[in-house]
Parts: structure tokens; sequence; C-alpha cells
């Protein structure tokens, strides 16, 4: 991932990434949380980051209609940029 990730950032989404729809818990005691929905996208996607994820190492976004906890590893920001021309 090269750019850092924040709140309203596009972010590119590829093909087989888990989706994972888990309560926020506010606790200061942290607990692995059971998904409460699993979604595995079926092809590449784009999605907004809306939060940061109460566990290390994932981010909250916003795809296909729901918000999503997704590991930042597996998400890729969008720019501007133009590559080819």
């Amino acid at each position: 991932m090269g750019a850092p990730l924040s709140k309203g950032t596009l972010v590119h989404i590829p093909q087989s990434v888990m989706l994972m729809d888990c309560e926020q818990d506010n606790d200061p005691v942290r607990q692995l949380s059971i998904p409460l929905r699993v979604h595995e996208t079926e092809k590449p996607t784009i999605g907004v980051v809306t939060d940061f994820d109460d566990r290390p190492g994932y981010v909250r976004i916003y795809c296909e209609g729901n918000t999503w906890s997704v590991k930042t590893g597996s998400v890729y920001v969008l720019s501007n940029e133009r590559k080819y021309q």
C-alpha cells in the first residue's frame, strides 16, 4: 500500500477479499469478536474508508451498500495520477 489511509479515501478492493461485519466494541479490554456477516468479493470493486477499526490492522469501509471491516493490506488507495497516456 503506497499512500496512507484516512477517512474519505477511495480504495480499490481486489477480487477474493474477505469483508467482515463485526460489532464495534468500545470496551477498553479488547477481545476478538465473531463476525456477524462475512462477504468475499467476487470481482474487483471500489470502497470508501469510513473509520478505523477497533482492531489493529483493520479499517472500516463502505462498499456495496454496507459498512465492512477489512484488513488494511487488502485494499489499495486509488489516486488521480494517470500512469498511461
